[in-house]
C-alpha cells in the first residue's frame, strides 16, 4: 500500500499531466486528421504574429483542452509544442512557478497559465470564435467550469483511492464521486447545450469525459448518461479532439517530444 508521501507525489503527477507510475496509457493515433488540418492552412496564419511555445503533458485533460482549442482556432502554425516533465525540467518553473501544465510562452518571453487563462488569450487571437459574445459568454464559461471541475474530481478520486483506506480518505473519495455524478447529471438532464455551436465549454467537457474514460472506466458513466455518451461519441471524432489526444508533426509548426521519463 503506498504511503502518504507517494500518494502526494502521484497527485502532483496527475494534476501536472505527468504519467502516473501506476499505469501507462496510450493515446490513439490519427494521422489522417492531422493531414486534414495541415492541408487546410492558409497563408494568413503566418501573418498573425510570432511563434508561441506550449508546455504540455499528453495525458493532462487541461493540456488536451488547450491543444484542441489551438486546432479549433486554426492557430497550429503559430504554436510550437514542448512535451515537458514538470519534475525534472526547470525551464518550466522559470516560466510558471507552480511548474504545471499547460503553460503558454508568448513570443515576447512572458508566460500565461493555467488553461482557462490560456484559452481566453488564444480566443482573442482568432476573433473570439470559441468564447461567444455576451450574453452567451457566460453559458460557454459555465460549461468550461463544469468540464474542468469534472476533470479535477476524476483526478482526485483516482489518486485518493491509491492511498490507505481510512474514514477520512473514504469521505474524500465519496465527495469526489458525488461531484462526478452531479456534473454528469447536470449535463445529461439539460441537453440543449449539445446542439449549440461549438465553444470552449464543449472542448472542456469532451476532454474531461475522455479523461474519465481512461482513468475511471469502472464508473460506467455512459450507462447512466446515454444522451451525453452519444454526444461524446460524435464530438470526439472532431479532428481537434483526435489531434489533442496525439499531436502529430505537420499539424503544428514544430514539435519537441523528448523521451518520457522511465516508469518507476
Amino acid at each position: 500500500m503506498p504511503g502518504i508521501r507517494a500518494v502526494g507525489r502521484r497527485i502532483d503527477d496527475l494534476m501536472s499531466g505527468r504519467p502516473c507510475r501506476m499505469k501507462t496509457e496510450h493515446a490513439a493515433e490519427n494521422v489522417s486528421a492531422a493531414e486534414t488540418i495541415a492541408n487546410n492552412r492558409t497563408e494568413n496564419q503566418d501573418r498573425r504574429g510570432g511563434l508561441m511555445q506550449l508546455f504540455y503533458a499528453p495525458r493532462s485533460p487541461f493540456s488536451r483542452k488547450i491543444l484542441a482549442t489551438i486546432v479549433e482556432l486554426d492557430l497550429a502554425t503559430r504554436v510550437s509544442l514542448v512535451r515537458i516533465d514538470p519534475w525534472t525540467d526547470e525551464t518550466l518553473r522559470r516560466h510558471n512557478p507552480a511548474s504545471k501544465v499547460p503553460t503558454l510562452l508568448l513570443d515576447d518571453g512572458s508566460a500565461l497559465f493555467d488553461s482557462p487563462v490560456i484559452a481566453r488569450y488564444l480566443d482573442t487571437l482568432s476573433g473570439h470564435m470559441l468564447i461567444p459574445p455576451v450574453p452567451r459568454t457566460w453559458d460557454a464559461l459555465r460549461r468550461e467550469a463544469l468540464g474542468d471541475g469534472l476533470a479535477e474530481a476524476v483526478i482526485r478520486r483516482f489518486v485518493d483511492r491509491l492511498g490507505p483506506h481510512d474514514d477520512r480518505l473514504d469521505r474524500v473519495v465519496t465527495r469526489q464521486e458525488a461531484a462526478i455524478t452531479a456534473i454528469l447529471d447536470r449535463l445529461e438532464t439539460a441537453p440543449d447545450w449539445m446542439q449549440a455551436p461549438t465553444d470552449l465549454g464543449h472542448l472542456a467537457i469532451a476532454c474531461a469525459l475522455d479523461y474519465l474514460d481512461g482513468r475511471s472506466p469502472e464508473l460506467n458513466w455512459k450507462t447512466r448518461s446515454p444522451l451525453l455518451a452519444a454526444w461524446f461519441h460524435d464530438f470526439r471524432a472532431r479532428p481537434s479532439m483526435k489531434i489533442a489526444a496525439d499531436p502529430i508533426i505537420g499539424t503544428f509548426r514544430s514539435i519537441n517530444i523528448p523521451h518520457p521519463p522511465a516508469e518507476v
